[in-house]
């Protein structure tokens, strides 16, 4: 970093322009006959916080943003990979459904038991049959494909794929350009933030398989998401409620006895908070950050793979890849 990001103090007069000082540690002065919002109204959330304490411990090269934003694609490429390449069909499932079902696989009659089709029968009723008529699936290009995959995991898939481009697009695109002072109301930011409560929402039903507890989960994160895009922007409310969306996905994996996953989980997101709170490297410390929180997907999609809910769909996705021989 350059050491100009460390020595400067930003002065809002009643114009509203922007001036260097060298006395940092008086942070930001708003003069009394401020017409308007300024920075340090609209990122604080108290009159003891040090708002540009907390800017000047986060400002970055453009190269620590690009490496910010190159960072978060291995979460979206990896849930990408782990429903596309049938990852969540184990050579266990297989072997299991071979045993139970022998040489009679029944492939058209387990359909009745295919938990998209039940999905199905539960929102629309038991004589809507749009599920029931999917078979198996024979894709050249993805061999390993056999069905769709489970629900919950499709839910997991899908809310780390769609948070990753906004976050991208943030840290490459706006984060290199951007004066510090600008970033944290940019409209790129609060979508990346905004879309961390998606995926938060739909990790809540990967982890539980329970529609309740994900509608439950959604109200919430869609309350932080709305607050995302209040004019003032409060860093430490806004980071507490997505400490509890993160706590709220989690519990489920506690709830049904996998402790050494939810330790695992517990230990990824106090390594990767520490990076981000503590800053221990500077600028790159962020990139660190992404990089640990980028093991979390793993855990997050095998522990979709082991609830009850998924079972009828992992089931049948086994049945078709031994009717069709395509089995390792």
């Amino acid at each position: 970093q350059n050491n100009n990001n460390n020595n400067y103090r930003m002065k809002i007069d009643s114009n509203e322009s922007l001036q260097s000082s060298g006395n940092h540690s008086k942070g930001i002065s708003i003069n009394s006959g401020s017409p308007s919002s300024a920075l340090s109204k609209n990122i604080g959330d108290g009159k003891n916080f040090d708002a540009q304490a907390y800017l000047d411990k986060r400002v970055m090269t453009p190269m620590q943003e690009r490496a910010n934003a190159l960072t978060i694609l291995p979460n979206m490429f990896y849930c990408m990979y782990f429903v596309l390449a049938g990852s969540w069909l184990t050579s266990e499932a297989l072997e299991n459904t071979r045993q139970s079902v022998g040489d009679e696989l029944g492939i058209e009659n387990s359909m009745e038991q295919d938990g998209w089709a039940d999905m199905a029968q539960d929102v629309f009723g038991h004589q809507n049959d749009f599920l029931n008529h999917m078979g198996c699936i024979n894709i050249p290009m993805l061999p390993k494909l056999y069905a769709l995959p489970p629900l919950p995991v499709v839910a997991g898939a899908v809310g780390i794929v769609a948070h990753a481009p906004f976050s991208f697009i943030y840290h490459w695109f706006y984060a290199t350009k951007l004066h510090p002072s600008k970033r944290v109301e940019h409209w790129s930011r609060r979508l990346d933030h905004a879309f961390i409560h998606f995926a938060s929402a739909c990790m809540s039903y990967a982890t539980s398989g329970r529609m309740d507890y994900f509608l439950l989960t959604a109200a919430f994160n869609l309350d932080c998401a709305y607050r995302q895009f209040e004019r003032r922007v409060r860093p430490r409310r806004n980071q507490i409620r997505i400490a509890i969306s993160i706590l709220l996905y989690t519990l489920p994996v506690l709830r049904r006895g996998y402790y050494s996953e939810f330790l695992t989980l517990v230990f990824l997101f106090l390594l990767s908070g520490w990076f981000f709170a503590a800053y221990p490297v500077g600028g790159w410390s962020h990139s660190l950050f992404h990089v640990v929180i980028g093991f979390m997907p793993h855990f997050i999609m095998t522990s979709a793979c082991k609830l009850q809910s998924s079972q009828a769909q992992i089931e049948f996705a086994a049945k078709c890849a031994i009717a069709g021989g395509m089995h390792d």
